[in-house]
């Protein structure tokens, strides 16, 4: 598997020195694919130029027009979440659908509209029922727009530890940013964790496997597991349209790749990331869907501080009790969670070589830990 950028380049090359964006182009009669011409300048020791790119988007563009209007002018009342890369915004899009609106900041001079294209392109094609869906996108001038479905149910970091620094859920880096009433949520069921499991397992198999070129997602965490109706989880893809960390080889960023907490070892020493270090950072959403803990929590006694050092320990037969979420009470079963436990800690394996794929993964939560579940309350 390779990162998002390596995708990109595999699937429109090298190319010679990128121009400016000349014009826009419908591919066709439908409006949601979009066709953008672009011309190369002719390359050195030639007399001809280079043939003509062009780069598809398969989701519509939303007039500026109509984006002032839906998010009042970028009013702040609308603003639910802002990070280092964007700032989230909640709207109705016509015909009433709940969207959330994200605004990127002022590119740098190495993160060109071609580029941000070609990443758009590859993110448009990207569809399935456990990844977020890409609704639309504004590029005009340095403002550069996305729109994604939105999540009702907030993330699952905030579903379990509940909304970081008092907001709502959502780091504006992530896809989401929309507030959910989550503080006084009741603790999730045994089943909505499996079941959550389960589906972000499958949001990654299918980055990791069923595309191609395959996309490594660089930053699997809670808050980038979206919530909607009925527990249903769904993979946001905060790397694909970060400023600072896919453009950090071009703009040689000290922005690392990934989150503190859930970062694989290999990363560390290489500062590369595969999908196996995906399979790493899953390891650790599973060990916070079991004990309720956060990766890191620096209020906890010495020893309990880092949830991989203290729970691992306790993923056994005799003791897997001991680390399994208060909240759930008596309502889960050994068995399961055993299972859960033991699927952790073969994608915390140390050698990547040695964590299981996504694919395996799913089919093992699917057919192991789901049937386990039966008969729980």
């Amino acid at each position: 598997a390779m990162g998002l950028w390596e995708s990109v380049r595999t699937l429109f090359g090298e190319g010679g020195n990128l121009g400016c964006l000349p014009r826009i182009g419908k591919k066709g009669s439908s409006k949601d694919l979009h066709s953008y011409p672009m011309d190369h300048e002719k390359r050195k020791g030639s007399d001809s130029a280079a043939p003509e790119e062009v780069v598809t988007v398969e989701v519509p563009e939303v007039p500026v027009r109509e984006l002032n209007e839906i998010t009042s002018f970028f009013s702040s009342e609308n603003l639910i979440g802002q990070g280092s890369y964007a700032k989230v915004y909640r709207v109705l899009m016509r015909g009433a659908r709940p969207a959330v609106v994200k605004k990127l900041e002022k590119p740098s001079k190495h993160a060109s509209n071609i580029v941000f294209l070609k990443q758009l392109s590859v993110a448009s094609r990207l569809k399935h029922e456990n990844f977020v869906r890409l609704l639309g996108y504004t590029i005009s001038g340095d403002l550069r727009v996305l729109v994604y479905e939105y999540a009702s149910m907030g993330t699952l970091h905030d579903v379990l530890h509940g909304p970081r620094d008092g907001q709502g859920w959502g780091q504006a880096e992530g896809t989401g940013g929309q507030a959910a009433a989550v503080a006084t949520s009741p603790a999730l069921s045994w089943e909505h964790r499996v079941r959550i499991a389960l589906d972000a397992a499958r949001g990654l198999e299918y980055l990791h496997e069923k595309v191609q070129p395959a996309v490594t997602h660089k930053d699997v965490r809670s808050t980038n597991v979206l919530l909607f109706e009925g527990f249903r989880a769904k993979i946001a893809d905060y790397n694909m349209f970060s400023q600072a960390a896919d453009m950090a080889r071009l703009n040689r960023s000290t922005h690392t790749l990934g989150s503190f907490g859930y970062q694989a070892p290999e990363y560390a020493m290489t500062g590369q990331m595969n999908d196996k270090s995906d399979v790493y950072s899953f390891g650790i959403v599973l060990l916070e869907l079991l004990t309720g803990r956060k990766p890191l929590d620096r209020t906890l006694p010495q020893g309990q501080r880092s949830l991989v050092n203290w729970a691992t320990p306790m993923l056994t037969e005799d003791r897997v009790q001991d680390c399994i979420d208060p909240k759930l009470g008596d309502q889960y079963p050994p068995t399961g969670a055993l299972k859960l436990g033991r699927i952790a800690v073969q994608c915390l394996q140390y050698d990547p070589t040695f964590r299981p794929s996504m694919g395996t993964v799913a089919r093992v939560i699917n057919y192991a830990v789901v049937r386990d579940q039966q008969g729980v309350v």
